[in-house]
């Protein structure tokens, strides 16, 4: 039976997220460890502030008519809720967002907190939703909420 994706592709995606979300905490001056641990992924520290960090990745194909959306539960917040109190850290969760349309890879990171307050995202039945529609995104590259980086007009090679 021919394989017809790479069974494994959901996870190298995941892995990458987590590498980019590191990178981007970096270059702004954090410490940042993996943890690979249920309910957070990362953790960082940065002027005594310390948070996990929950990397949630998204890859929107080439000409997809998918849905520019994300949604989770909110047993994904309590777990990374539960996580963060076990170290005394703040719950963060950072969206990556590649859209291979646009050639672009965004990363939006943003504190439960806010979440929960309603400052961000949209409240759904049992959980949340994050909208990336051209407009939904204006509104959380410009939130005082949401702490955003891009890299625009990616290029990769066909020779290989």
């Amino acid at each position: 039976m021919p394989l017809t994706q790479n069974s494994r592709a959901p996870k190298q995606m995941g892995d990458f997220g987590e590498g980019l979300v590191n990178y981007v905490l970096i270059k702004k001056g954090y410490e940042v460890a993996y943890v690979d641990h249920v309910g957070a992924d990362l953790i960082s520290e940065k002027d005594g502030n310390r948070y996990a960090i929950s990397v949630k990745t998204r890859n929107f194909k080439k000409g997809s008519n998918e849905s520019r959306m994300y949604s989770f539960s909110d047993d994904h917040i309590k777990k990374i809720e539960f996580f963060s109190n076990q170290f005394n850290l703040e719950p963060v969760i950072a969206f990556v967002l590649i859209t291979e349309d646009d050639k672009t890879l965004e990363v939006f990171i943003i504190k439960v907190k806010d979440i929960l307050e309603g400052r961000v995202l949209n409240k759904i039945k049992d959980g949340y939703s994050i909208r990336f529609s051209s407009k939904n995104k204006l509104d959380l590259i410009n939130s005082q909420y949401v702490d955003y980086s891009c890299w625009k007009d990616e290029v990769i090679g066909n020779r290989f």
